[in-house]
């Protein structure tokens, strides 16, 4: 076979509602899935097509091989010619069936992983001088936690119809100032650290009390967030149970110093249903050095303190 190299080229890069619309149709249930196909499933050289790629919080646009291969055998490497758009992760309505009524496994399974729910989507344009007929699309990314249970490289297939087609320059419509590009780069991940306290091993939390020193002269505290996903998992493999178990309530608040985050979950919350992320903006002068403190405790629904140290991962 044949590979195709160039420089990196550059796109202005706008969203619009179909885009969602197109990803949607496609998204089989937001928890352990990906697709076997592109969308749209036929294309023309030039157009834009949407994958999804699994699901990991660690996919990222850079780092996310995409080969094409056409008709003719030729390999052409997505990456390298600059048609690789954005990759990011949707999350389902937390209202919908799927995410209140399905099976234990298929609730449970992304948070063995290690992330709650989420679907990955690349955004791929095709090249222009690709051959028509029936080609395959091949993905790989960090397969870490990947939550959908197939085989790295996703391989899936598209059919490249003859003519040129366009790039989708994905506008949007305001109705104060028209017709407005939206950057894909705001529905990709902010820099942000990672707090878990662990996975698979059965420890029940009754409560946290995370103390967090980080560098005040890199990051401005009153920047960073807090961001903690709720869990509706319930029940076990043979039995549906009641929701609740994974309750937790969250407090925090900083100093201008450290970061202070309790959680108290009274009736107890398994480990795995825990993540904290702490993020901030883009382009700091250097890394904000995020610590979680020896000042900081686990304790389970008694009080009583737990020899569990969490995990933090910082992800620029």
């Amino acid at each position: 076979m044949v590979k195709i190299f160039s420089e990196n080229s550059q796109y202005s890069i706008k969203l619009k509602s179909s885009l969602f619309l197109g990803l949607f149709i496609l998204l089989p249930f937001i928890h352990g899935c990906a697709g076997v196909n592109t969308f749209p499933t036929v294309a023309r050289a030039g157009d834009t097509i949407s994958v999804m790629i699994g699901g990991t919080e660690r996919a990222r646009k850079a780092t996310t091989s995409v080969i094409l291969t056409d008709s003719n055998g030729v390999d052409w490497d997505l990456q390298e010619l600059g048609l690789v758009r954005s990759v990011f992760n949707l999350r389902a309505d937390a209202r919908s069936k799927g995410m209140n009524y399905t099976s234990y496994l298929s609730a449970y399974f992304p948070w063995s992983k290690g992330h709650e729910p989420l679907q990955t989507i690349l955004v791929a344009d095709i090249p222009i001088e690709v051959a028509f007929g029936y080609a395959s699309l091949s993905v790989n990314h960090y397969r870490g936690d990947d939550s959908s249970g197939l085989f790295l490289p996703y391989t899936m297939s598209i059919e490249i119809l003859p003519g040129l087609g366009n790039q989708d320059k994905f506008n949007r419509k305001d109705s104060l100032y028209g017709q407005l590009p939206v950057s894909f780069t705001s529905l990709e991940p902010a820099p942000h650290a990672k707090i878990s306290f662990g996975i698979n091993d059965g420890i029940v939390l009754g409560a946290s009390s995370l103390v967090i020193d980080f560098d005040e002269n890199v990051v401005n505290p009153g920047d960073i967030n807090v961001y903690v996903p709720e869990s509706t998992v319930r029940g076990n493999f043979s039995s549906s149970g009641d929701f609740g178990k994974t309750q937790r309530m969250v407090y925090w608040r900083q100093d201008g110093q450290q970061l202070f985050i309790d959680v108290v979950a009274p009736q107890g919350i398994k480990q795995d249903f825990l993540k904290l992320y702490l993020i901030h903006p883009s382009g700091l002068s250097g890394s904000p050095n995020f610590i979680i403190t020896s000042g900081s405790k686990v304790y389970d629904v008694n009080g009583e303190e737990i020899l569990l140290i969490p995990t933090l991962e910082y992800f620029p």
